[in-house]
């Protein structure tokens, strides 16, 4: 009523995407009434909040941030979040409906594993294979006694569950152990069935110059999903730097006094599917691509592994870096809280505690520099390793995006 029917009618509808099923009912009925939408992201709200001196947050001051950010680059589409209508719709949809069932399922699998410890022990834990023709995992549709669409019946864990331990004992598998069974079956169920969908939509003859690409780096489905939906069409982007940070991997510069440090910042999404992807295909070099980008990557960690491994001096100074700058963004935070009393002693204690976390960090940067042995307080020999090791996979990373953008470009991808 209010967007269509006022005495004057709306402009534009500004929305921003945080309760993002409740906004795209607003979205929905503003597009009914012809009236435009605009989305606005998060921080870009929080930030103009702040530079107007709005109050504190609420809905008042959060619908007159979004009034000011829209007033202020109307002219400007680029400063506005794009959700591309159609096929990239439904790639997006299926690909966090997944998201959900795959959080669903996992809890559920554990549960199982636990119930089973107790009543066929042999199958606690088996490795849980999936069925590439139907999607479902065999132990839970034997479990379930859930109706299968192969032509070929399977016996094996029947065959296993007679020779159980357990079995002469008198334990059976119990009523909670089969309906947990079949409801992971209909949620593989389902995921076949959504991923199927999203394969199909992913190859799709309008990403046809995308995909020979992603062929080059081996991307998995789900990859070449998450960057679609990020990235797609590539003509939204003027610069290697702002298709980087759309994939996760951009840089926010973060500075308070003598305090600077750095932030991911982009999709957190993307960038975990990137770090998966770097994992399985780049780490190991049995499935590394055997294309000229694919040696190009491989050879680029197996280099910085090296270097990293043999220098280290080097991965002291990365370790001692990372440890402390954590510290110093969790005192900033704190001391940002506490603005609005300048004065009070708990900021100055604050203030001094900040200051000596930073010069900690400088003198122990320093030792490491000058070669003495130092070491981090509560920070594991195995867990540095993993530390190092995710280091150089994102720095392969970012290699990987400086390639993937002039060859998507150079493939007229639109």
């Amino acid at each position: 009523h209010y967007l269509a029917k006022g005495k004057t009618k709306a402009d534009c509808l500004v929305l921003e995407p945080t309760g993002i099923h409740y906004a795209k009912v607003w979205a929905t009925v503003a597009k009914y009434v012809g009236v435009e939408v605009r989305w606005v992201g998060h921080q870009e709200s929080v930030f103009t909040r702040r530079s107007e001196r709005l109050p504190n947050k609420n809905d008042q001051a959060d619908a007159l941030a979004l009034a000011a950010y829209v007033w202020n680059h109307w002219e400007q589409p680029e400063y506005f979040l794009d959700f591309q209508p159609g096929i990239i719709a439904e790639i997006r949809n299926l690909y966090y409906q997944i998201n959900s069932l795959l959080r669903i399922k996992n809890p559920l699998i554990n549960r199982l594993r636990q119930q089973l410890a107790e009543e066929f022990p042999e199958a606690a834990t088996a490795s849980m294979e999936t069925s590439k023709r139907d999607g479902l995992q065999p132990l839970f549709a034997w479990l379930a006694n859930y109706q299968r669409k192969t032509l070929k019946k399977n016996s094996l864990w029947k065959n296993k569950h007679k020779q159980s331990c357990l079995l002469k004992y008198g334990v059976k598998i119990s009523q909670f152990t089969k309906d947990f069974s079949y409801l992971t079956c209909r949620i593989n169920e389902l995921e076949f069935q959504y991923r199927s969908r999203l394969s199909q939509l992913i190859n799709s003859e309008i990403f046809k110059n995308y995909n020979l690409v992603f062929d080059e780096f081996n991307f998995n489905y789900r990859l070449r999903a998450i960057i679609l939906i990020q990235i797609y069409p590539l003509t939204r982007f003027s610069s290697i730097k702002s298709f980087k940070r759309r994939l996760g991997m951009g840089k926010e510069q973060h500075q308070s006094g003598d305090m600077q440090y750095f932030r991911n910042s982009g999709s957190s999404e993307a960038r975990s599917q990137l770090l998966l992807w770097c994992r399985q295909r780049i780490v190991n070099p049995k499935f590394r691509p055997t294309t000229p980008i694919g040696k190009e990557l491989g050879n680029k960690y197996d280099e910085l592994l090296a270097k990293y491994s043999s220098d280290g001096d080097l991965g002291k100074i990365q370790a001692i870096t990372k440890y402390f700058d954590k510290q110093i963004e969790a005192i900033a935070k704190i001391e940002i809280s506490m603005a609005e009393t300048p004065n009070s002693p708990a900021l100055l204690q604050i203030k001094a505690v900040k200051l000596a976390t930073i010069q900690s960090k400088d003198a122990l940067i320093l030792a490491a520099q000058s070669g003495v042995n130092v070491d981090l307080p509560s920070v594991g020999t195995s867990q540095k390793a993993r530390g190092f090791k995710t280091l150089i996979a994102f720095k392969v990373i970012s290699l990987a995006l400086r390639r993937l953008w002039p060859m998507l470009k150079k493939a007229n991808c639109s």
